[in-house]
């Protein structure tokens, strides 16, 4: 298999425009015959027509209306070349596919009987040949014929044209696009689906008419998408001015697909997962998580669609900016705060990791095997953290101008994240020189922190040093700039004033300083005591901050900063500490004594008066991924045994509080999918976790009867995880009924094999290997491998366990979804980007491991490249 590396410094812009395209797709059951007429323009003196193009039956090859003969033009490994054309031509192509046996799912396949298609990265060359880059854009008419009864539901992308019968049980839709794309956001979806409808005028007053499909007998399960949907389009006329631009806008739920969702121009293709939920079949995190994606692929309309990416180096330009997008527009339906605090613990808990591994890379990268696996944490959520980096450095009111610059500039362009920074920069008269560096440098910065009072002059002074260790292909970083948000406090846990030279302002009032250099301090005068410095406020930067302040420090913190996502940092820190020192307890065989003054801060936590969704997240003990970054092993029974010990002591210590939290907000548990029911579940879910873990008859008693009585499936899933990972004499029954009342729903029974993948029990990985083999199973669906294959892989104490790690199992698996699903595959390798922190027995095992996928000679690009890095 040819695995040539693809570098960013060998862009070229196309030889050739398309002005147009026209696509005539015949679909069959067991065929698709697809004929292509492009409308080409030659932009390069004397070059050849280069056509991409993946596993295709040529059937037709006509220039100008002459049948082409084989000698001339060439056809190898993903391309066809016609060494001699005219300067203006038409070319048209007919090809055959066969959908039903594309197990990849990508350019067009079948799912559960409907024809879709996927096309972003590079699946539009598994339909047609074609110039298959982003920076080609142009206008698309596609006509569809499919069998009626079978197909009555036909759709692309653009305004429907006309849909008509044929008459001969056969009929046919004719889609017309206005507005230019590039291929990859091309879509079609052809099948037997229940449909919702809604509508949405404008602000400049058009009524857009809003279609969610979905399989027949499901469709009532839309309808927290339809409103997520209007909540988007109203968001972004109010926070951006961006309208939408079409008469329809579609939204398609299939089970079978590799990611989330897909922005394609005016017909979204959904995972079923993020569209399908009511409160009975769907957890509070899915009613948020499909609020999110449902604006994250609205928002693209004008960051991807309308302003694109030159070459997919520059994904992060739509990725990182949409991704940002959605976050505020997430923080604007809920609790801004809890949102950011979700935010960055799912950055630290895989970004960081990705920084810190074997696969780390730049915002922007300077080359790859597989454009497919640019799809990261890195280029979507830190790349979101860079963009919000310069809203906070301009501020939100300078932000907006730069994005209204932007739109204006370059709407129906294909452009650069240079591009893109020159705008915010240019309408702020803002140098971004130095700040572009977090496009082009991987890892994660770390800071180190040393504070002086120096009582005499009613000075303090912040010593601040940054640096970023190694990463693949980079030795040596140039200073970051970094963007720090802080703020004072006195003893009572007032702001006092920000007194330095050193401290600007953006241009919403808001104070931050900036670290450029290697090492800097920062003076601030004016004071009579020295302050409490709540230092990085709102998570300004993602760094690791490493500042050795006194456990006292962080309880005074913890209880008093004014800055939410701070108090809550002040917490988590803490908590890592005591995690940490009951690890290295347990490593030398000592008691496991929980720092009491900790116990005592939580306790007050407790009992404070707060909004539940922010006490619940301030009541978090760290996870198992966090807790991981800041010790140099895995050590998964040690992990397993601190946080057991630590939990039984707060449950023994705040027996009867939990208790009431859990008695208080029961009566508020119903259906409501408003903030504050949310906040009320999430806490009391928490209390009765924390309960649990003494294995108090009573409270598994209240676990069960939750379980039983839940009118919602938040408390109904919260009982049987806890019921799960418990050695109760109720488990399995719990187990059976859920996959009972279930088995007949996809979606919701992939919760089912979740919750039994995520346990922390000595016979976890003999579950999951069982569940494989599970009739409901298939290693086909990407969702029932996401659900209990990659969760396990990132279960730390049970996939890294010294007696009987899971790295065979894993390979076995890797190696055969491969064969038939590389981008799946792929994601799944990313479970041995922690292969650097386990002990060197372990590390051994899996290293052995990974070398037998490699070693295997059709192992897909998309694998090869994600693993190979692991034995350097």
């Amino acid at each position: 298999m040819t695995t040539q590396r693809i570098y960013l410094k060998d862009y070229a812009p196309p030889a050739f425009d398309v002005n147009s395209v026209e696509l005539d797709f015949d679909l069959q059951d067991d065929f698709c015959r697809v004929r292509s007429r492009l409308e080409i323009v030659r932009r390069t003196p004397g070059a050849a027509l280069e056509l991409d193009g993946r596993d295709l039956d040529l059937r037709s090859l006509q220039l100008d209306g002459r049948e082409l003969p084989a000698t001339d033009y060439q056809k190898s490994e993903g391309k066809l070349v016609i060494p001699r054309v005219p300067d203006r031509f038409l070319l048209e192509v007919e090809t055959r596919l066969e959908p039903q046996n594309n197990t990849a799912l990508e350019g067009l396949y079948k799912s559960n009987g409907c024809f879709v298609t996927q096309c972003e990265a590079q699946g539009f060359r598994g339909i047609t040949y074609f110039l298959d880059r982003p920076d080609v854009m142009t206008r698309y008419t596609v006509r569809l014929e499919a069998d009626k009864k079978k197909y009555p539901v036909l759709l692309s992308n653009g305004d429907r044209a006309h849909t008509r019968d044929l008459g001969n049980g056969r009929h046919e839709a004719l889609w017309r696009d206005p507005h230019k794309k590039p291929c990859y956001l091309f879509a079609l979806v052809a099948g037997d689906l229940g449909v919702i409808r809604d509508s949405f005028t404008t602000r400049s007053g058009r009524k857009v008419n809003l279609e969610v499909y979905a399989a027949h007998g499901k469709q009532d399960r839309c309808h927290h998408a339809m409103s997520s949907l209007k909540k988007s389009m109203k968001w972004d006329e109010e926070a951006f001015g961006r309208e939408y631009d079409l008469g329809d806008y579609m939204i398609v739920a299939i089970d079978d697909f590799n990611a989330g969702a897909m922005e394609n121009k005016g017909l979204n293709i959904f995972n079923s997962r993020l569209v399908l939920a009511d409160s009975k079949s769907a957890t509070d995190h899915d009613f948020l998580a499909i609020e999110s994606v449902v604006g994250h692929e609205y928002f693209h309309n004008w960051t991807g669609n309308r302003v694109t990416l030159q070459n997919w180096f520059h994904l992060s330009l739509k990725e990182g900016l949409t991704v940002f997008r959605d976050q505020e527009f997430s923080a604007d339906m809920t609790d801004r705060g809890v949102q950011r605090i979700q935010d960055v613990d799912s950055l630290r808990e895989r970004q960081f990791v990705e920084d810190a591994g074997p696969t780390a890379h730049p915002v922007r990268p300077e080359s790859c095997l597989a454009v497919d696996n640019f799809f990261t944490m890195t280029i979507y959520e830190k790349g979101a953290e860079l963009i919000r980096m310069m809203q906070t450095t301009v501020g939100k009111k300078g932000f907006r101008r730069g994005m209204d610059l932007y739109f204006e500039r370059h709407d129906g362009q294909a452009v650069t994240t240079d591009d893109f920074a020159a705008a915010i920069a240019d309408a702020n008269e803002a140098d971004f020189t130095q700040l572009k560096l977090w496009y082009s440098q991987a890892g994660t910065p770390k800071i180190d922190a040393r504070d002086e009072w120096r009582a005499d002059r009613g000075e303090y002074v912040l010593h601040l040093r940054q640096s970023c260790a190694p990463t693949p292909g980079q030795s040596e970083k140039k200073p970051f700039q970094i963007p720090i948000r802080l703020g004072f406090l006195d003893d009572q846990g007032r702001e006092l004033p920000l007194q330095s030279r050193q401290v600007r302002l953006n241009s919403d009032g808001l104070p931050l300083i900036e670290l450029k250099e290697a090492e800097q301090s920062f003076v601030f005068t004016g004071l009579t005591q020295k302050p409490h410095v709540s230092l990085l406020r709102e998570f300004s930067a993602p760094v690791v901050l490493h500042w050795d302040r006194p456990d006292q420090e962080l309880f005074f913190l913890m209880a008093k900063d004014t800055d939410g996502f701070n108090r809550r940092e002040a917490a988590q820190q803490a908590g890592l500490r005591v995690l940490a020192r009951l690890v290295a307890d347990h490593q030398v065989g000592r008691e496991l004594r929980p720092d009491e003054h900790y116990l005592s801060a939580w306790s007050e936590a407790l009992r404070a008066d707060l909004d539940p969704a922010y006490q619940a997240a301030l009541l978090a003990l760290p996870s198992d991924a966090m807790l991981a970054q800041q010790l140099d092993r895995i050590d998964a029974a040690a992990f397993r045994a601190a946080r057991q010990a630590l939990v039984a002591a707060l449950a023994r210590l705040n027996r009867s509080e939990l208790l009431g939290l859990v008695r208080r907000w029961q009566g508020v548990s119903g259906e409501a999918i408003d903030p504050r029911s949310m906040g009320a579940r999430a806490l009391k879910n928490l209390a009765l976790s924390v309960l649990a873990e003494t294995g108090d008859p009573e409270v598994l008693d209240l676990v069960h009867r939750q379980y039983t009585q839940a009118q919602n499936m938040t408390d109904r899933m919260s009982a049987l995880m806890i019921l799960a990972d418990s050695d109760d004499r109720r488990r399995d029954e719990a187990l059976a009924s859920f996959h009972r009342d279930w088995r007949g729903d996809s979606v919701v029974l992939n919760k089912w094999f979740t919750v039994q993948a995520n346990t922390s029990r000595a016979d976890t990985q003999d579950t999951v290997k069982a569940l494989v083999k599970h009739p409901d199973f298939q290693l086909t669906n990407p969702n029932n491998v996401y659900a209990l294959l990659r969760v396990f892989g990132q279960n730390l104490v049970c996939f890294h366990d010294p007696k009987n790690p899971g790295y065979d199992f894993f390979a076995d698996r890797i190696l055969e979804i491969d064969a038939k699903n590389p981008q799946v595959a792929a994601r799944l390798s990313a479970s041995f980007n922690v292969i650097n922190k386990l002990a060197p027995e372990l590390r051994e095992k899996a290293l052995k491991e990974i070398r037998r996928i490699l070693d295997e000679p059709s192992l897909s690009k998309n694998t090869r490249e994600l693993l190979a890095p692991t034995l350097l």
